[in-house]
């Protein structure tokens, strides 16, 4: 076998992994220190911090990677969790006391800063790792960085005598001045050096490193180091950070700086220079406007444009006329208004009406005021463009200064052949809205796309005054694709009542853009109360002649029920206005009038849903009259009466005279002739219906196959349904022989029953190998029945969850370990608390629960808070609960605060309000003003369940400041809850 080279060597290893196995730094970094590099440092530093991170946080990972041509385990090369790191008993796990420099400089640059601040106080006379205390010299934790800064300090001290080693350092000190807390460091070198290396910090503003390099020229420019040229050609730098700093440096001149606004090749140099210009002032309002004319760049043009308009409203001069015919040349509509308000001054007033027919509107206003301006009439000038050789702007500019005495002419321009003409004319008629529907219907149509918006928009207000024919209408085959667009887009306007009759016509268009938004519109709901029953029955007895479909929808029960009861609620409206309507007299308080009107509806199918709920009503007269129409509609017309009525028979089927009628139909669908329409009920949108329909169908179910079975348990949306399918597939097999098909289907479905269903029928099916394949399902039910299955073949489900747990945990196996697994079983769940998957961990932290062994305590928990996944909050909380009183309640009111995650919040609010403290009360109102929504619901039902009285008793807080506290809860209580609510103080 060949052997490999010794790892210290491989190229393979990084220098951090060097470290790790105990190399020196001098041989980690592939030098010495004094040869090492201040990149290399830097790197190292982020290197350590990156590996030890996981350690840090409490995480566990395993993983590979790759050495020569061979696969190695992660173990082998790298284990970073044998590194230092730190113990709450004793401090960092050092090897050797005092440690050497490698583990010294891991702990140097340990992602733990507990680890780090151990580290600076072992490093006192340790000069091969003096780079890395340095670096901790910008530490972003202040105790890190404080103790890092007295070793350093202390070591100079130290070796006044050798400047090299200030110089040697001066490059890394430099590298780290741009971090925030990293110019420390580089004072500290200057002042012992006593003055800017200049030669070191030139030659780094050479280096090929960007950070080394930006760090130089940083310096560099604040010394005063680089010639002007220099600092200019640093503008044109690859480097962002460089461009911005040599133009703030202020070493630039002044025209050099006005020349970046058009010359910059990046977009913050040109705007970067441009703030300078501005602030100088050195830009004059004509070299504005010729930036804004010349540049590319937009942010700059706006900015430019800007700060020229104040300058030129208040002078007196006028423009150079070359700027001005070049501002006139220009594509952006602002620049040519500006431009034609100059013309005046400029006395080229001539010129103005050339401006009137532009494409942009203030380009035009700029022209006609100017106009006025020379006592001039530009309406004049309009009517004769219009006249001879119509243009669109012409043709706007007609539409914005005219009158009515101009709408002939913009009706003949709208017919003109060019299409950019015909819109301008159609925007003009609908700015003077002189147009009818009839008139618009060819404008709908226009192939010119911009001419048919404007239609589009000229329709909008007789979107709700037409007839509903002439809206479908604009559906009919023939109709163009535009003039259909326009339709679905006036079909919004509707109400939605009259939309859904409306797109029940449209469900078979053969265009598919109208079949989709049918469809749509078909699934949209109204909420039925007695509001908006009363309202409705208001519609109806206005004697308006409504459409009963405009007013109720007629395939919904509540609608038919709330209409009833918003009638009977208006008694004081007046008995012979509801009366005068056959549907509202059907609803009327008074007995009489309904039998009437039950008689009268005989023979009108709209009103049959009223006369099934008069079948349940409380007069038997009434009651009796009902039942008779109802009867006889089922022997007219059966099938019709079925599909229609069957949803309102069953919305009334638990009323107290509510069976007759279920009764009744129920016996109908059992019918044979039937088949159809109980078919067609089984995926009826309504439950109640659904549900009856399925019943009676399953009475027969030996004419459903398994395998039919199978499916529709798979694919119910119901959980009764659900149920039920799943019975008569599984009544199937058991009777028939078991089908594979059948069993995969109850397999696949999404439903946890039905899979555990699937599962139990695995035996009978001869699959009963296939088990352990459902041992790690997400639903409790299907490992139960898996773990059945296995015991029943005389296998250890324990052992199988224990392997499952030990190579690829999910969070099923997690679970399913802590369901059939003995108290022994604590320390794998333990173990996996610190796994990176977040739903592992949290079912880690459930299994212990169920295993009611001793778990986490309060602390730890409380650490489990701050856990990144929201399940594992959710479990530490409810793991936190029966024990809040231990929790302090400090920790938790700081994890109610705005800049934590949401789920945390809502979990610390909740174990506020278990824990009971006083102290929390502050925290639960605050958060009732809380972003997220569900916070402020969670607080409001914490507080509703908060003792006040025993508050008030226990005088934790001043009268005043609980008062405030008890109104903020208050007053987000509705009116009812305010009237039961009371504090005695």
């Amino acid at each position: 076998m060949e052997m490999l080279p010794p790892l210290s060597r491989t190229t393979f290893r990084s220098p951090a992994e060097r470290l790790l196995h105990g190399r020196s730094p001098a041989r980690a970094l592939d030098g010495g220190p004094q040869g090492a590099g201040p990149q290399a440092w830097a790197e190292l530093d982020a290197s350590v911090s990156i590996s030890t991170f996981e350690r840090y946080q409490g995480w566990t990972s395993s993983g590979t990677v790759r050495v020569g041509m061979h696969w190695f385990d992660r173990r082998e090369t790298a284990d970073w969790s044998t590194a230092p790191h730190w113990h709450d008993g004793h401090g960092v796990t050092w090897t050797a006391t005092p440690p050497a420099a490698p583990e010294l400089a891991l702990c140097l640059c340990h992602a733990d800063p507990r680890v780090r601040e151990a580290a600076l106080g072992r490093a006192a006379g340790r000069p091969e790792v003096l780079a890395l205390v340095l670096i901790r010299c910008a530490d972003t934790e202040e105790p890190v960085r404080e103790r890092a800064r007295a070793v350093l300090t202390a070591e100079l001290d130290a070796a006044a005598a050798a400047p090299d080693l200030v110089r040697t350092l001066a490059p890394l000190a430099l590298l780290v001045s741009p971090r925030r807390y990293g110019a420390w460091a580089w004072e500290l070198l200057l002042e012992r050096l006593g003055s800017p290396p200049a030669d070191l910090i030139v030659g780094l503003a050479q280096d090929a490193d960007p950070g080394m390099r930006f760090a130089a020229v940083r310096a560099a420019l604040a010394h005063g180091l680089l010639p002007a040229d220099r600092v200019a050609d640093l503008t044109a730098d690859p480097d962002a950070r460089n461009r911005l700093a040599a133009l703030r440096s202020g070493e630039l001149p002044a025209d050099r700086t006005a020349r970046l606004v058009l010359t910059g090749q990046t977009p913050e140099v040109r705007r970067e220079a441009l703030d300078l210009a501005l602030e100088a002032g050195i830009l004059t309002p004509e070299q504005l406007l010729e930036t804004a004319a010349a540049s590319q760049d937009r942010v700059v043009r706006r900015r430019c444009e800007e700060a020229a308009r104040p300058a030129l409203e208040t002078r007196s001069t006028s423009l150079p006329g070359p700027l001005v015919d070049s501002l006139l040349a220009q594509g952006r509509a602002s620049l040519r208004a500006t431009a034609v308000r100059a013309l005046r001054p400029a006395g080229r007033a001539g010129e103005l009406a050339a401006y009137l027919a532009d494409p942009a509107a203030r380009v035009r206003e700029a022209a006609r005021g100017e106009l006025r301006a020379t006592g001039q009439d530009p309406l004049t000038h309009y009517r004769a463009l219009c006249a001879d050789s119509p243009a669109p702007g012409a043709v706007f500019g007609l539409a914005e200064a005219g009158d009515a005495s101009d709408l002939p002419l913009l009706r003949l321009l709208a017919r003109a052949p060019d299409g950019r003409v015909r819109a301008a004319a159609v925007s003009g008629l609908r700015r003077h809205g002189a147009t009818t529907p009839e008139e618009l219907l060819p404008y709908l149509a226009d192939p010119h796309p911009p001419a048919a918006r404007a239609a589009r928009s000229l329709v909008v207000p007789y979107a709700r005054t037409r007839p509903e024919s002439w809206l479908l209408g604009l559906f009919a085959p023939g109709r163009p694709e535009p003039v259909r667009v326009a339709a679905l887009l006036l079909l919004e306007l509707r109400p939605l009542l009259v939309r859904r009759r409306i797109a029940r016509a449209l469900t078979s268009h053969r265009d598919p853009a109208v079949r989709g938004r049918a469809r749509k519109l078909l699934q949209q709901r109204l909420r039925w109360d007695e509001e908006t029953g009363r309202r409705a029955a208001l519609d109806l007895a206005e004697g308006t002649g409504t459409p009963l479909d405009e007013v109720v929808d007629t395939e919904d029960p509540a609608a038919w029920s709330a209409l009833d009861i918003g009638a009977r609620s208006m008694a004081s409206y007046g008995p012979e206005a509801l009366a005068s309507r056959s549907a509202t007299a059907l609803c009327h308080w008074d007995g009489r009038i309904r039998e009437r009107a039950v008689a009268e509806a005989a023979g009108t199918p709209e009103l049959l849903p009223l006369v099934v709920l008069r079948c349940a009503d409380w007069a038997p007269q009434v009651r009796a009259a009902a039942r008779r129409v109802v009867t006889g509609a089922l022997r007219d017309a059966g099938e019709d009466t079925l599909r229609t009525l069957t949803p309102m028979v069953m919305h009334l089927a638990k009323r107290q005279q509510g069976r007759w009628a279920a009764e009744a139909f129920e016996a109908a669908l059992r019918e044979p002739r039937y088949a159809a329409v109980r078919a067609q009920l089984c995926t009826h949108r309504d439950l109640r219906t659904r549900r009856a329909a399925v019943r009676i169908t399953l009475e027969a179910a030996d004419s459903f196959t398994a395998l039919d079975l199978a499916r529709r348990a798979a694919g119910e949306p119901d959980a009764v349904l659900r149920d039920l399918w799943t019975r008569a597939a599984l009544a199937a097999l058991a009777a028939r022989g078991s089908e594979d098909a059948a069993v995969d289907a109850l397999l696949a479905s999404r439903a946890g029953f039905v899979r555990a269903a699937g599962v139990t029928a695995l035996r009978a099916a001869g699959r009963a190998g296939e088990a352990s394949r459902y041992l790690a399902d997400p639903s409790g039910t299907v490992r139960a029945c898996a773990r059945w299955l296995l015991r029943q073949d005389g296998a250890d489900a324990r052992a199988a969850y224990l392997r499952l747990c030990a190579d690829s945990p999910v969070p099923g196996a997690v679970l399913g370990l802590a369901e059939c697994g003995e108290r022994a079983d604590s320390a794998v769940l333990t173990g996996l608390l610190g796994h990176r998957d977040g739903p592992v961990r949290a079912a880690a932290l459930a299994g212990l629960r169920l295993l009611d062994v001793p778990g986490p305590g309060p602390e730890a928990l409380l650490a489990l808070l701050d856990d990144p996944s929201p399940a594992v909050v959710r479990e530490a909380t409810r793991s936190l609960r029966p024990v809040a009183d231990r929790v302090p309640t400090g920790p938790l009111v700081a994890r109610t605060l705005r800049d934590r995650p949401a789920h945390l919040r809502r979990a610390a609010l909740r174990l506020l309000a278990a824990r009971g403290a006083d102290e929390g009360l502050p925290a639960l109102t605050a958060a009732l003003d809380d972003p997220d929504p569900a916070a402020r619901r969670i607080a409001l039902d914490l507080l509703r369940g908060w003792d006040w009285q025993a508050t008030a008793r226990r005088e934790t807080f001043e009268p005043r400041e609980l008062r405030t506290l008890y109104q903020q809860y208050y007053f987000e209580l509705d009116w009812n809850e305010m009237r039961r609510t009371r504090l005695i103080w």
